[in-house]
């Protein structure tokens, strides 16, 4: 008998010391390292590896890599305290039909989080983009992701697929947004910056009526009340948000959050600080890189009037044609009202000119002449013809360049008169300007500041011309531009005593000529200011498509912009 449990606990012994070295002998699953799509998946680089920071690697990839269940991800990022929220949105939102063709429908969902977990911060610094069907929302698929790192100032992306890994979902780090800014084309092809230009979030409609989004504006109540879905996930049964709230608490602030740790990296430093000169000013290092959202589109948002098109549309359901009362055109068609008079959802102060808010109440399109207009146009999505959901579609100035222009006048980094003297020129070419573009080459890489308090209003403290002003008023000069050029409108506004008070009297008499051909010159000039109007919408979609950044917008063949002739438009797939 003493013999027999001597060799039991041998045997036992031996079993649990084996079991032991199994464990220790396997290894564990590791993040991997993915370039763009079609590279070549390797083991990520300790170098690499140590510049990871986020929320989502610390709680989920640092040491758990080889968790790909999406409910298992989403409880290792929000912990026991923390919320989720799922934002929905597809080109094709106001289709109710639970399948298409033989198979359910699809949608795509934005998984945001907030709370803490284990010390980090997940508001706005955590989000997945992932599918879900009419049937169900499935935990085993591919999810595209995002985390932000606020101590280095850089988002991480990263990507599940089973790219390198047949037949099994890995995780693998993609790219981060540091220099995002600067690639070229074909140095985005394949990668998460291909869409992400500058490197931040990317929110196309951001701003009401969100026009491919569950959200106030469109209720995509099917979602719950006659898809299955809606009864089985509880990320659509209980976490469905708007639009609205994704615009407001995630991705504008943390376009700002970001923008404002791009400015932090142009200050000049010692030992991390900001090296400050005697005078109390600062010096900027990269100055015409900071500088360019003011004179280049990097990004454009999409936004159109709050009236939606009913059958018009030919994605929907509806059998009445719309829209169902006057369209008003949106005023960040005309000019970029959002910086001139500010954008308050967004957080962007402006220039506080309020008569670039004129537009849409002058600008009104009775319902059965946006019909003519879009069946005499001849506008297609997805080869059918008809409008977008919502009325006049269009390209605006985005919150992303809005954002960082906004940020560098609350700074102090540039004056609100040398903002209003840029703004000016090309005044009604809010996106695309190439004259706006061009005076670029005159902006100093290294300029001096005062700094602002972050309570200080940039209007209260007059630095008109500051150092900035004189070396570009000194480069202009120097160039000896023609008259009537945009580069000598450029200088005679900045040797302006007063240049917001020149683009306000430019604003005015902007809206006061639309005014004049819409609404006072008899029937023959309205309908011929409408066809041109309408004409420029057709013009302004299209230089997104032949963008070669920008196109990579276009993720779903022909289902955002509505063009005469969609015909050889590419899709471009999504970007991670």
């Amino acid at each position: 008998m003493h013999r027999l449990i001597t060799v039991v606990i041998t045997l036992l012994l031996s079993f649990v010391f084996s079991t032991k070295l199994a464990f220790a002998q396997a290894a564990p699953v590791s993040l991997l390292e993915q370039k763009r799509d079609g590279a070549t998946v390797q083991p990520i680089s300790s170098g690499t590896l140590t510049s990871l920071g986020d929320p989502l690697f610390k709680l989920v990839l640092k040491d758990r890599a080889n968790v790909t269940n999406l409910a298992e991800i989403e409880t290792l990022i929000k912990g026991q305290q923390g919320q989720e929220q799922t934002f929905v949105v597809d080109e094709t939102i106001v289709d109710t039909r639970p399948t298409v063709g033989n198979r359910p429908a699809t949608r795509r969902a934005v998984v945001t989080f907030t709370g803490r977990n284990q010390g980090e911060r997940l508001d706005r610094n955590v989000m997945l983009s992932v599918f879900f069907t009419s049937e169900n929302f499935p935990d085993v698929q591919s999810i595209e992701a995002l985390g932000w790192d606020g101590q280095r100032g850089r988002y991480n992306y990263y990507k599940l697929d089973q790219q390198g890994t047949p037949g099994r979902l890995s995780w693998k780090f993609r790219d981060s947004s540091v220099q995002a800014d600067l690639l070229q084309p074909a140095q985005r092809s394949g990668t998460c910056l291909q869409c992400h230009v500058n490197g931040a979030p990317v929110m196309k409609e951001l701003a009401l009526p969100w026009n491919n989004w569950h959200s106030i504006s469109f209720a995509a109540s099917y979602l719950k009340s006659n898809w299955k879905v809606g009864t089985n996930s509880p990320r659509i049964a209980q976490n469905l948000g708007g639009a609205e709230r994704l615009e407001t608490g995630f991705i504008a602030p943390a376009i700002n959050e970001f923008n404002n740790k791009r400015i932090d990296e142009s200050i000049a430093r010692n030992n991390g600080s900001p090296v400050t000169n005697p005078n109390g000013s600062q010096q900027i290092t990269t100055g015409k890189r900071l500088l360019r959202p003011l004179f280049v589109t990097t990004e454009v948002n999409f936004i159109s009037s709050n009236q939606q098109v009913g059958s018009l549309h030919p994605f929907g359901s509806s059998a009445t044609p719309g829209p169902f009362a006057d369209v008003k055109i949106p005023n960040s068609f005309f000019l970029n009202a959002n910086f001139i008079n500010g954008s308050p959802p967004q957080s962007v102060q402006g220039l506080k000119i309020a008569d670039s808010l004129r537009f849409q109440d002058i600008a009104v399109v009775k319902a059965d002449e946006y019909r003519q207009l879009v069946n005499r146009s001849g506008v297609k999505l997805d080869g059918k013809a008809g409008d977008a959901n919502f009325a006049w579609f269009v390209p605006e100035p985005s919150h992303v360049d809005n954002s960082m222009i906004d940020q560098l006048v609350k700074r102090g980094v540039i004056t609100p008169e040398f903002v209003a003297a840029i703004m000016a020129v090309d005044l009604e070419k809010p996106v695309f300007s190439s004259q706006r573009q061009k005076l670029l080459q005159f902006i100093p890489d290294q300029f001096s500041f005062q700094p602002l308090q972050g309570t200080t209003d940039p209007f209260s403290v007059k630095r008109h011309p500051d150092d900035l002003t004189q070396k570009v008023i000194a480069a202009l000069a120097q160039a000896n531009p023609t008259s009537n050029s945009a580069e000598a409108q450029f200088l005679a506004i900045l040797r302006n005593n007063n240049p917001l008070q020149v683009l306000k009297e430019r604003t005015q008499q902007y809206s006061n000529s639309i005014d004049q051909k819409l609404n006072k010159s008899g029937a023959t000039a309205r309908q011929a200011e409408l066809k041109r109007l309408y004409d420029l919408t057709i013009a302004r979609r299209r230089e997104v498509l032949s963008d070669p950044v920008l196109t990579a917008l276009n993720e779903t063949g022909n289902e955002l912009l509505p063009l005469p002739d969609t015909t050889g438009i590419a899709s471009v797939a999504t970007a991670q």
